[in-house]
């Protein structure tokens, strides 16, 4: 009996051992976790204030350089000068001339829509203002900052929205942190993610317990950021070492756990996450406009992907399109892609035969016959001409047989659809090569449209591709287009058609289809303006 008293004492004495160090280490590494990620969070913080005063800056730069060039008089050099500020700065959106009652006296912009004022206060400066606007037409929010010009005049500047930016947090953080800025008053200009907006909202449920909170606020400009973690991710980073010590704590179930250690649930791979977001129909289709140099007029539009996150979070096509093009899904994205354009834009363009729409394609594609297929299935019948289609096969990359690829282009314009020339210039098509592919169009890269400003007078893979665009009887459209020195340039070197900023970004189904009905309407009404009256 004592024996077996002595063994239950010696068994417990050496639980209890075990145990302690083990749970104080726990501590430790719980507190150290914390610390860990408050740090971090103030780090982001930090460096995001510095973005919101930077950008900030520039807009206050701007209307201050305005000022300087006598902007507030409203002349035609004043509303040269404002388009001029806004194209260099590329974060607003609007400038204007207000008088003390607020009434706009001129005002140069991209996109024209009425805003209306949350809240307003003072900066260091007692020149400048800053307010959050609300988007009448897209109920978005955005910042305005206004200069007391004297004479009792102002200028405003309208940042575009999103662009100060708070996409800060890790991969790793996003599932459960979020983040806000603010005017120092509360009122919230946006939350990441966007969704979450309420938490910020109902100051009732703001953090607690089982977060981890950080603000800071800008010295010079009324603006505040707030950055949430759940205490649960913040230890996430450390679960490996926590799960070994629990194992130590907790003999009688350390089989269990290291057997759960082991077996652990494999990670997506990246291949898997595409796979899953063709399925659940993530990527989505944006719409850059192709405009007419000639005489401003819509021509139709390039396709661009985005995926559309569950969180409402949009990835650009650099974070999946090279894995998408090296496991081959990039064919079944690109039929689902045509799929919900001619959903999306069948019916606007139906009665619209000179718009045109184009779709990326890459060497995949002419691995075989397929998207000849895919294109019949999709377009036959529907309200897309063939005619209206382009497809843009691009010059980055080589196309393994070139024999069949000119035979699927030739099926292809047999159709009635056009095969244009992507990314001219940068990749391996030589002339001959360009010659035998029979393309119709040729895009002129981004790359060299950025070298063309006001004083080019020569740009000479530019000159030659159009050269060369012209002697194949090919149509021409440059691409990136953000100046109007580019424009003029182009112009004068007959090419027709371009897209990029400078026109508008890639555009969502619903403002592109506004686009659409928009010029057709100040078209109809320019028709109307050109007949002769009756006698």
């Amino acid at each position: 009996m004592r024996s077996n008293k002595l063994k239950l004492l010696v068994i417990l004495g050496c639980l209890l051992l075990a145990s302690l160090p083990p749970l104080a280490f726990v501590h430790f590494l719980q507190g150290h976790a914390y610390g860990s990620a408050e740090g971090k969070l103030r780090g982001y913080a930090d460096r995001m204030v510095q973005h919101l005063e930077a950008t900030i800056d520039e807009g206050v730069l701007a209307l201050t350089t305005l000022q300087g060039l006598g902007a507030t008089a409203c002349d035609d050099a004043s509303i040269r000068a404002m388009r001029r500020a806004i194209f260099d700065t590329y974060v607003l959106r609007e400038i204007a001339v207000i008088d003390e009652n607020g009434t706009i006296q001129c005002a140069d912009s991209i996109f024209k829509t009425d805003r209306w004022v949350l809240s307003r206060l003072p900066s260091v400066n007692e020149r400048i203002d800053l307010a959050i606007v609300v988007d009448e037409e897209s109920a978005r929010r955005s910042v305005a900052i206004q200069l007391a010009a004297g004479d009792g005049r102002s200028l405003i500047a309208h940042f575009a929205p999103d662009s100060l930016g708070l996409d800060v947090l890790p991969d790793s953080w996003r599932s459960g942190g979020y983040a806000r800025v603010s005017l120092g008053d509360g009122t919230v200009l946006q939350t990441m993610p966007r969704q979450l907006e309420h938490r910020f909202d109902d100051q009732s449920d703001m953090g607690g317990g089982d977060e981890i909170e950080v603000a800071e606020a800008s010295h010079r400009y009324p603006l505040q950021i707030d950055l949430h973690l759940s205490r649960d991710l913040a230890m996430r980073d450390f679960g490996t070492l926590r799960a070994f010590v629990i194992v130590l704590m907790l003999l009688y179930s350390g089989f269990i756990l290291a057997a759960g250690y082991i077996v652990v649930r494999r990670k997506p791979t990246p291949s898997d996450d595409i796979e899953f977001g063709i399925r659940r129909r993530e990527f989505l289709p944006y719409y850059q406009p192709v405009i007419n140099l000639a005489n401003g007029r819509l021509e139709g539009c390039e396709v661009l992907i985005r995926r559309r996150r569950p969180d409402g979070s949009i990835e650009t096509p650099a974070s999946f399109i090279a894995q998408a093009e090296m496991d081959g899904q990039i064919v079944p994205m690109t039929r689902q892609l045509m799929r919900t354009v001619r959903d999306d834009l069948g019916a606007h363009l139906r009665n619209r035969p000179q718009l045109t729409v184009a779709f990326n394609l890459c060497a995949c594609h002419f691995a075989d016959e397929e998207i000849i297929g895919d294109l019949q299935d999709i377009f036959s019948g529907s309200d897309i001409r063939y005619s209206q289609i382009v497809l843009e096969v691009t010059e980055r990359l080589p196309l393994e047989n070139p024999t069949l690829a000119v035979s699927i282009i030739d099926q292809l314009q047999a159709l009635g659809a056009r095969v244009a020339l992507d990314d001219a210039g940068t990749g391996h098509s030589g002339l001959a090569t360009l010659q035998r592919l029979g393309m119709d169009i040729v895009k002129i890269d981004k790359l060299f449209i950025d070298a063309i400003d006001a004083e080019t007078r020569q740009a000479p893979i530019v000159d030659s591709l159009v050269d060369l665009a012209n002697t194949f009887g090919m149509g021409v459209v440059a691409e990136g287009v953000e100046t109007l020195d580019q424009v003029n340039y182009l112009r004068s070197k007959g090419v027709g058609f371009a897209q990029g900023y400078l026109f508008a970004p890639p555009l969502p189904k619903s403002s592109f289809i506004a686009l659409i009905e928009a010029m057709a309407k100040s078209e109809e009404q320019a028709k109307r303006g050109a007949q002769p009256k009756a006698a």
